[in-house]
């Protein structure tokens, strides 16, 4: 006979109890670095200026030397996964239970607690995203902006002012698709932006448009 077995949680309180932990780990100096379903990977350090502490070090003979090597101690790159299974509860990386803090009880789920971490959550991918983009090579190959084409990358809701159809352009919050369908006429003819700035002088946008493409555009070239 086997033990009892709660149901499944629904996605949304699923969602919950992995936002707050996105949210307490960010609080904490972590940074999000990728997420696949219900996992989430996190780093922190690995930000040791190396040239500068040998220059330093140069400088002052070999004195900065034991400091250099501390400093690189206490700042290497740390990793750590944590997952949440379909009744919330957390494991970290190789399916041991999760030994940090405890996630918002379940049954007294806050539904504002919850919209605001998946807001900054969002937040942050579209900021890791716009340091991906970086490399344009690798921001075709994840389809960052592009969520109009198969993919797998999460880059929080951004959208490539330069090369998205009409359709998700419109999904930017206060455009049109009347304005969608003039931002691409005008896109052709000057073969592109380069900020949200430029967008809203070129095609003649409302100025209260700007902050919120700012936010969610990104312009490829």
């Amino acid at each position: 006979m086997t033990g009892y077995q709660p149901a499944p949680l629904p996605q949304d309180r699923i969602e919950a109890v992995l936002h707050s932990v996105i949210s307490q780990h960010v609080a904490m100096g972590w940074r999000l670095e990728s997420r696949m379903g219900n996992q989430v990977v996190f780093v922190r350090g690995g930000q040791t200026n190396h040239v500068a502490h040998a220059l330093i070090t140069f400088l002052l003979c070999g004195l900065w030397l034991p400091i250099w090597i501390v400093l690189a101690v206490v700042e290497q790159e740390k990793r750590t996964a944590v997952s949440v299974d379909q009744h919330g509860r957390l494991f970290q990386g190789g399916g041991l239970p999760y030994a940090g803090f405890a996630p918002p009880p379940v049954n007294r789920f806050n539904g504002n607690a919850q919209a605001i971490a998946m807001a900054n959550m969002r937040r942050q991918l579209r900021q890791q995203a716009r340091e991906h983009a970086r490399d344009v090579v690798l921001a075709r190959d994840l389809r960052i902006g592009r969520p109009d084409l198969p993919r797998h990358y999460d880059d929080g809701g951004l959208i490539d002012v330069n090369h998205a159809p009409a359709q998700v352009i419109a999904s930017i919050t206060g455009v049109t698709p009347e304005m969608a369908e003039h931002i691409v006429k005008v896109r052709a003819q000057v073969v592109g932006f380069s900020s949200a700035e430029e967008l809203s002088a070129v095609a003649s946008l409302p100025p209260h448009l700007t902050p919120e493409i700012r936010e969610y555009g990104i312009f490829l070239p």
